[in-house]
């Protein structure tokens, strides 16, 4: 363990003393880390991952083969201008937004062609949106995830076939667009921030702020946290998946997405596979292993000609640059070559000086051919063949054969992507069932996620071997062998015969093949047969030439033949040897930054464990407290654990009726875990300060009885929402279910909470909202009309006449049964008109009625029944088709003059209003 903690404050925050800590233990490596840390930092999705590890290795991998550190004013240039990092021009604001309205025209069911579907919402007030199937919920919560997330998931996780942006627009909107507007209240008093976003007829999406806002799509980006736009999928995928992806996503959730994804980026650079791909560390490697038998090749044709010159044998490798004086030293014995010898190192001797000296003392074209096929002799003697390079390649056919033996057991590249796909599949969807195929939907006896493992096992075990396989074809002696041969010139290999560079091309490919090696071992064996020809030839012209030319000059002229080969092989010597020092001091910074970064994901993966279990751990006692009053349980208590360094988040009870520490997962039923979910997800929500101060739910409690649907709406309104909670969030929910209808309705009247109801029948009609002004159903449904729109208009009259009903009933305090709100659309006029004229008739037959008798006629003998005979019978039957727009205007007046049976003139100027209940002014 370090001393690194992270206060989560925030990555940038915390970072300093990451730093510093890295700093004390490698500053020259933490220098280049730094310098590139923007890089790991825009890593946010594993796409960006796969595309930045590249560019920051191979960052990294300049800045080490550098001749010298960096220096502080580059670095600095480095950390400001790294490559595909858009730098932050904007500091970060601290503001807070509620959603204060959300206006819709044109996206999915929601068409409100020139009059948008608008829905207002209160920052201190919980916010309810009720709406029975098919009148465009959906589309709502659709068209904010597509605002604030960029996309609408369900129908991003369709397939490609289906088209499903096509299906953004809605399809009856004349110009094909869609419009949403968000309109943001600050919680600091600064001015409201309106962003729109369109949906162009060519499926462009443009973001705008008619307040001008400097970065509205940024600030809608900084909106889309995991707890702004929560469904029951969610709370469901929650409690679900495993424990990685449980662990990933909750970081999120606590505001640690930013450290989350630091630190899988740091994971991936640190990967050991990627690390050597990306840094050609066996490239590299097999450099290193060729120089490495350079060095020895070159110093055993030293070795022989430093014998040949001085007589004695070479015993301490460390004493090479005295090896060059000794031969110096042993031809300067000649008196022939002393004058010219003078002062000289052996790296300066120019031989064709000492050849001419021994020309000058015996000339003739004898000896001159003489020197030349010494020469070719000892040329051809420092490639003597090697006993070993036949049982190296029978060894590279043995390893070859078993290679495509392994690679047989596969069923190739297409298989193999079919697999990987099916496994990220299988990741990504927790909830499949493993025994049955994604693909064609059968029925499977083992589960296809072992399959699949597998299978992806047997393919790794193949790239394993193939990297295997490339590295002993590189460094083997057969290779070197064949290469050396091919650049004899005496053997007089023209270019499109050799086979050494393709060999390797193909080794290096991972295409090479038993044909291959087969063709190059055939090669080779021409090329050894040709080399001893060659070699018998020399050795019996040098034998001609010696019995023609005096002894003595021919001994001297093997000698400085020799000391020629010895010139040649020292400086081969050297200079291998070069390469191999700079080929390992290479390695040597590359293993120690491959070292320095382990470290630096060791020490960050414990500081960001040590941060996620603190905070885990501060919101252990409220989403306890939470689970057990939303579901009544205290005797089940559940905990989320992080065990560990790893991201695995553990779901467990700490007790079930008395056991401890059993799984959640298979323990609770399934509203028990949803209600789990969501108190964990609520707790985290208010635990953080992001930019989203406000959460929209969807349907979050369709497994929940009234009484816990009650309870968790309580714990809401009580707990989490702003103001009763100082810091809390503003809530906002979508629900279809009609027993929760009747708690919105209930709590509408009073203080923090805000309810609203969506009507109308999408696409057919336009849908609007119920806690709209009714004079605005009431104007576009005669402007409909007038238009000879009768669809449109006459489901605005049923919106507008279903308004007054119910406004009627609640200003008058009309009873109405128990079930009149669970009733169908088609009952429900007819319902609230029945429990009107009744209440009526009940107050009249009591004699406690305030309503004039003109009032009591009206209503019982005009306007009710003309509604009823008029309107509702033809709409249950869809007769409403048939009617003129001049009888449908008629409706609409009726309606006006039924609600004037219930109110009062209080000045006698047009000042109508309702009376306090059916028998008090």
């Amino acid at each position: 363990m370090t001393d690194v903690i992270f206060n989560g404050a925030g990555l940038s925050s915390d970072l300093a003393p990451y730093l510093k800590h890295l700093e004390s233990s490698d500053a020259s490596m933490a220098k280049i880390f730094k310098a590139n840390l923007a890089l790991l930092e825009a890593a946010a999705s594993e796409e960006n991952r796969k595309t930045i590890r590249p560019i920051f290795n191979g960052l990294i991998k300049d800045a080490l083969n550098r001749p010298e550190t960096p220096a502080p004013e580059e670095v600095e240039e480095m950390a400001s201008g790294t490559p595909g990092v858009l730098p932050s021009t904007v500091p970060a604001s601290t503001t807070r937004f509620f959603l204060s309205q959300l206006s819709v025209e044109g996206f999915r069911g929601i068409r409100n062609e020139g009059a948008p579907l608008v829905l207002k919402f209160a920052p201190d007030s919980v916010n309810s949106v009720f709406a029975q199937n098919g009148t465009g919920k959906s589309s709502v919560y659709e068209a904010l995830q597509y605002a604030i997330q960029g996309s609408v998931p369900r129908l991003a996780n369709m397939q490609a076939n289906e088209n499903s942006d096509g299906y953004l627009a809605n399809l009856f909107h004349s110009a094909g667009e869609a419009t949403i507007k968000l309109t943001l209240s600050s919680d600091d008093g600064t001015p409201n921030v309106e962003v729109e976003v369109k949906r162009t007829a060519l499926g462009q999406r443009k973001v705008t702020s008619p307040t001008n806002h400097p970065d509205p799509e940024g600030l809608l980006k900084s909106l889309s946290q995991d707890f702004t736009l929560l469904d029951y999928s969610t709370f469901t995928r929650f409690i679900e998946d495993t424990a990685l992806n449980r662990g990933r996503s909750f970081s999120s959730l606590l505001g640690l997405s930013d450290y989350a994804n630091f630190r899988r980026m740091l994971k991936t650079v640190e990967n050991t596979q990627t690390f050597r791909n990306d840094f050609a560390v066996p490239e590299l490697e097999a450099r290193k292993r060729q120089h490495q038998q350079g060095v020895q090749s070159s110093l055993d044709r030293f070795s022989r000609s430093y014998t040949e010159v001085t007589g004695r044998e070479i015993t301490d490798v460390s004493k090479a640059q005295e090896w060059g004086a000794d031969i110096v030293n042993s031809l300067r014995g000649v008196p022939l070559l002393r004058q010219t010898l003078a002062c000289k190192e052996l790296a300066e001797v120019d031989f064709t000086l000492l050849r001419e000296e021994v020309l000058k003392a015996e000339g003739g074209p004898e000896r001159k051919h003489l020197e030349t096929l010494i020469d070719q002799r000892a040329l051809l003697a420092d490639v003597e063949s090697q006993g070993s390079v036949e049982q190296d390649c029978q060894a590279l056919f043995t390893a070859l054969e078993a290679h495509e033996a392994l690679i047989s057991t596969t069923q190739g590249e297409h298989m193999h992507r079919l697999n990987a796909a099916a496994d990220y599949f299988l990741r990504t969807e927790a909830t499949w069932d493993t025994h049955v195929c994604p693909l064609c939907n059968s029925s499977l006896e083992d589960p296809i996620d072992q399959t699949v493992e597998a299978s992806l096992a047997s393919f790794r075990t193949v790239a394993e071997g193939t990297e295997a396989l490339r590295e002993k074809v590189l460094g083997s002696i057969f290779l070197k062998r064949l290469a050396l041969l091919e650049g004899l010139p005496l053997l007089g290999v023209e270019g499109d015969q050799k086979q050494a560079a393709p060999f390797r091309a193909a080794a290096i490919a991972g295409t090479l093949t038993q044909e291959i090696l087969k063709e190059a071992q055939d090669r080779l064996s021409v090329l050894e047969t040709r080399l001893v020809s060659k070699t018998s030839e020399v050795n019996r012209s040098i034998a001609d030439l010696e019995q023609k030319i005096p002894p003595s000059l021919v001994s001297l002229t093997a000698q400085i033949s020799a000391a020629h080969s010895a010139q040649r092989a020292l400086d081969d010597y050297f200079a291998a040897t070069k390469e191999l020092d700079l080929a390992t001091a290479t390695l040597s910074r590359y293993e120690r930054w491959k070292a320095f970064i382990g470290q630096a994901h060791s020490i960050f993966s414990s500081a960001e464990s040590e941060l996620s279990n603190r905070t885990l751990l501060r919101l252990r006692a409220e989403y306890q407290q939470m689970f057990a009053e939303v579901m009544s349980a205290g005797d089940i208590v559940p905990e989320l654990t992080r065990p560990g360094t790893d991201e695995h988040m553990t779901v467990e009870l700490a007790r079930f009726h008395g056991k401890q520490n059993v799984s959640a997962r298979a323990l609770l039923s399934e509203s028990y875990r949803n209600a789990l979910a969501i108190s964990v997800f609520l707790s985290a929500a208010a635990s953080h300060t992001k930019t989203p101060r406000f959460i929209v739910l969807d349907d979050a409690t369709s497994s929940f009885d009234s009484g816990h649907q009650y309870h968790l709406m309580e714990q809401i309104r009580t707990r989490f929402q702003y103001p009763a909670r100082p810091d809390g969030l503003q809530f906002i929910m979508f629900s279809h279910d009609v027993a929760l209808e009747k708690y919105f309705d209930r709590l509408d009247a009073e203080p923090g909470w805000n309810h609203q109801k969506l009507q109308g029948w999408p696409p057919l009609t336009p849908v609007t909202t119920h806690g709209q002004n009714p004079d605005r159903l009431r104007s576009e449904a005669e402007r409909f009309l007038l238009a000879g729109q009768l669809q449109e208009g006459s489901g605005l009259i049923r919106q507008y006449l279903e308004f007054v009903l119910q406004q009627i009933i609640k200003k008058v305090q009309v009873p109405v049964p128990l079930d009149l709100a669970v009733n169908d659309h088609q009952k429900m006029v007819s319902s609230c008109i029945d429990a009107i004229v009744y209440a009526v008739k009940i107050h009249e037959a009591a004699n406690q009625i305030i309503l004039t008798p003109e009032q009591i006629a009206d209503l019982r003998t005009h306007h009710a029944p003309s509604i009823v005979a008029n309107w509702v019978s033809h709409y249950g039957t869809s007769g409403a088709s048939s009617f003129s727009p001049a009888a449908l205007l008629g409706v609409l007046n009726a309606i006006d003059a039924m609600r004037r049976c219930f109110q009062y003139d209080t000045n006698g100027n047009g000042d109508w209003r309702f009376y306090r209940s059916l028998t008090k002014r």
